[in-house]
């Protein structure tokens, strides 16, 4: 049994005519999705008995925050607009997936019944304190550049943890799993008529993926960028062409540790671009 008090306060001030302003504060809950929390177990055992395991972990307790926001709104035009925000969490059992050695505490090379060399397994830390703030742009263009248009935006994230995997160690200070500090996506098209075509870039940096048995083996996965493009051609009510090609610039993905002050691979994956294109009916 359990229950969440999720009270939320929302207001909202119309400036002026082109200019709104925003603030809210509310209490939210996420919960741990199945994989993580299902009495799943994955284990492999090597030709010299050494087994290798993953783990859901049905312990897992709800992630809780107390969050504030605020923002401003500038209406450039009835087809354009610049807006910014601010954000503050507060967080409280956030969820970590950790690598446990044989010999660690709490679990000793056991978890569930289940003996283990080593084991990834789904935690719980105590708390967290999240600031960031967001710049958006976006304006459809008229008169010689009519059907034109331009999308961006900017979130920079401040976000920091603390885990206590073994109650004599004390806390652990870490970066928020699956955070990055700097995130950014930038869109230009042109939309008009019957045709609908975008180039898209994203972008997002460096995050914590997972912990190791010690802070110079903690997981990290490099970051991102990647180019994308898209386009639509409707034929007539209900009949659409499109075409896409994802990853355009072959980003690749790399995870790695940073132990002996430098990054040492823990996985390299190469993706060489995507092309899709087709026919959308829609009755």
């Amino acid at each position: 049994d359990y229950d969440h008090w999720l009270p939320s306060l929302n207001l909202r001030f119309e400036a002026a005519p082109d200019l709104i302003l925003r603030a809210a504060g509310y209490r939210s809950i996420v919960r741990p999705g199945p994989f993580q929390q299902a009495p799943r177990v994955a284990v492999e055992e090597a030709d010299d008995g050494e087994r290798e395991g993953e783990f859901g972990n049905p312990g897992l307790l709800p992630a809780e925050a107390w969050n504030v926001d605020a923002a401003v709104e500038y209406y450039m035009t009835d087809n354009g607009a610049i807006y910014a925000s601010a954000f503050y969490k507060n967080i409280e059992d956030f969820f970590v997936e950790t690598v446990f050695e044989a010999d660690d505490a709490p679990f000793n090379g056991s978890f569930r019944g289940v003996p283990f060399d080593e084991a990834t397994i789904w935690f719980n830390g105590d708390k967290a304190e999240v600031f960031g703030f967001e710049l958006g742009f976006a304006q459809a263009f008229t008169g010689a550049l009519d059907g034109f248009l331009v999308q961006a935006n900017y979130t920079y994230t401040d976000a920091d943890g603390a885990v206590t995997l073994v109650a004599a160690d004390g806390p652990r200070d870490i970066p928020l799993p699956s955070t990055s500090k700097h995130t950014g996506n930038v869109s230009v098209g042109y939309d008009k008529g019957l045709v609908d075509i975008r180039l898209s870039g994203t972008y997002r940096d460096k995050y914590l993926d997972e912990l190791g048995s010690e802070p110079a083996l903690d997981r990290y996965v490099d970051d991102h960028f990647q180019l994308d493009l898209s386009a639509k051609y409707r034929v007539a009510d209900g009949l659409q062409l499109f075409y896409e090609w994802v990853n355009i610039t072959d980003a690749k993905y790399f995870a790695y540790n940073t132990l002996g002050g430098r990054r040492n691979i823990y996985q390299y994956e190469e993706y060489n671009w995507t092309m899709k294109a087709g026919v959308r009916m829609t009755f």
